[in-house]
């Protein structure tokens, strides 16, 4: 079983984004079976995190969405956290950094924000 799953998306973002958030991503340890979806995903003007496996940069992440982050960018990232059954959702608008956290046995009546 993965311990954590992290989901995440957020655009506008530049190439510079881009390569700080690859740099940041580089010590996540990924599950095999999950090693065919990428880590990090361009699509036109957006960024997907999709990550399955033992361990997570969270603080480097987090760290190169506050160095970043301007409020233009929308999106969020998702930390499931399957060990200690809690839900993680950092929401990104208007340049601020919401963190907010829930545990899974609601996360269907989690409605977010």
């Amino acid at each position: 079983m993965q311990e954590l799953k992290v989901y995440g998306h957020i655009y506008p973002a530049d190439k510079a984004f881009e390569e700080a958030l690859q740099n940041a991503l580089e010590g996540a340890l990924c599950d095999a079976i999950s090693s065919d979806v990428p880590l990090l995903e361009r699509d036109h003007d957006m960024l997907r995190i999709s990550f399955e496996g033992r361990y997570f940069p969270e603080e480097e992440v987090l760290a190169v969405f506050s160095r970043f982050l301007l409020p233009s960018h929308k999106g969020k990232l998702d930390v499931l956290n399957m060990l200690d059954w809690r839900l993680t959702r950092y929401l990104f608008q208007e340049g601020t950094l919401v963190r907010r956290e829930v545990s899974l046995n609601h996360v269907l009546d989690y409605s977010g924000f």
